[in-house]
């Protein structure tokens, strides 16, 4: 089968579209032949991805929703069945983030924040859709997490606490519809260039951060769409983060050597995750 005719005809919702990974996985889906639904808060960022979509499928439905607040979840998931008709694909991508200490002052107010959009965003946006694929017998449900979110880094606890409770969520979530017809898959990737980090200066980025150049968009994107085609349960990106977690599930003191080191240029270009740019050099 062409790769362009995967998703023909296919309702697939993307949160967290407006920007980065969510964007990139949307242009993959929709040039894919997928019907893509364009979820996130700002309406004026997800008419420009939609633009840009509509260059070459017009199948694409914008629905700006805050994924904390159930009720509009609910009216967004409606919105698509009124439009479509069913949902067969959700990626669950919206997310924030925050890098600091536990000790620090704000550490507690950051993490719930997060846990809010991340964890519970997530949680929120998978009911109402389970719902939905339960009637039709099928579909398939895609988590973001973050390799993170099975091996914590230092100043990156809260972050990590979300993105472990997500894994969680999916590992259960998949074992309970075994058999149903619905697909659950989660993807882990490493550090990638998104907006999700802006915001932090270099001398505070975790360290281990500090000595990696950061992944595309677009590599985690194309690694969403053919997670969910092949139905691969767990996706890890690129593939030196599988090294990682086996170390750590060897011994965790392997584990924590290992996330020392990346902090060095030296051995993050000998394990091949230091190409010469860190993640504030790199510009879109």
């Amino acid at each position: 089968m062409n790769n362009k005719e995967r998703f023909k005809d296919k309702v697939v919702i993307v949160t967290g579209a407006s920007s980065g990974i969510g964007k990139a996985s949307a242009l993959e889906f929709a040039r894919e032949g997928a019907k893509t639904v364009l979820v996130s808060r700002s309406a004026e960022k997800l008419e420009r991805v939609a633009d840009e979509i509509r260059g070459f499928n017009p199948s694409v439905l914008v629905v700006p929703t805050d994924i904390t607040l159930r009720g509009q979840v609910h009216e967004m998931v409606e919105e698509v069945l009124s439009q479509f008709g069913r949902i067969d694909v959700l990626f669950n991508n919206a997310g924030s983030s925050y890098v600091g200490r536990i000790e620090d002052e704000n550490f507690i107010e950051n993490t719930k924040k997060m846990i809010d959009v991340d964890y519970f965003g997530t949680v929120y946006t998978t009911k109402e859709v389970l719902a939905v694929m339960q009637k039709q017998g099928s579909g398939h449900i895609m988590n973001m997490s973050s390799v993170v979110g099975r091996k914590a880094f230092p100043h990156f606890g809260g972050y990590s606490s979300a993105m472990h409770a997500i894994s969680a969520f999916t590992d259960s979530l998949r074992q309970e519809l075994s058999g149903s017809g619905i697909n659950v898959s989660i993807i882990h990737p490493a550090l990638t260039r998104t907006p999700l980090l802006d915001h932090v200066r270099p001398e505070d980025m975790p360290p281990p951060f500090r000595g990696m150049t950061p992944i595309s968009v677009e590599s985690v994107a194309k690694a969403v769409v053919n997670g969910v085609y092949y139905n691969h349960a767990r996706i890890i990106v690129p593939f030196q983060p599988k090294l990682l977690l086996l170390a750590d599930a060897i011994s965790p003191r392997i584990g924590d050597i290992i996330v020392k080191l990346l902090s060095n240029k030296v051995f993050s270009r000998l394990l091949g995750t230091y190409h010469g740019k860190l993640y504030h050099e790199i510009k879109y």
